[in-house]
């Protein structure tokens, strides 16, 4: 007699992809008809969410990945319009929470070691023992 397996926690909020895509495409509505900003957090809160994370799970859910990327893809969009108004700075926040950055950097190394320094030691002679 097979044994059957019981799963603590809470259930899905979103049982397919399209069911995700669904409500994610009402939330870009609601934005639009109440000409409110998209949000990340305004996202996680329409979809029924707790917090910003509980959609990052989705990307573990078979067949999620794309849906959740899309969705987080939309956000950053929003964001990086508002980047040409007059005040851009909450913006320039939100998406360097976004894995955006605004550094400057030089990487130095090169990955087959050609450019890897090499130490050079310069022995002065001794001039003291020579008589």
């Amino acid at each position: 007699m097979r044994k059957e397996i019981k799963r603590n926690g809470r259930p899905r909020l979103y049982d397919s992809p399209e069911d995700f895509d669904d409500k994610v495409a009402e939330y870009k509505l609601h934005c639009k008809e109440n000409k409110e900003p998209a949000t990340w957090t305004g996202l996680a809160l329409f979809l029924g969410f707790s917090s910003r994370q509980s959609i990052d799970e989705y990307l573990k859910y078979d067949g999620f990945s794309d849906s959740v990327k899309r969705a987080k893809m939309y956000i950053e969009h929003s964001y990086e319009k508002n980047l040409h108004n007059g005040a851009p700075s909450g913006s320039i926040f939100a998406l360097k929470n976004f894995g955006w950055s605004d550094k400057n950097s030089l990487d130095l190394t090169s990955s087959d070691g050609t450019m890897t320094p090499t130490l050079i030691e310069i022995v002065a002679p001794d001039y003291q023992s020579q008589d």
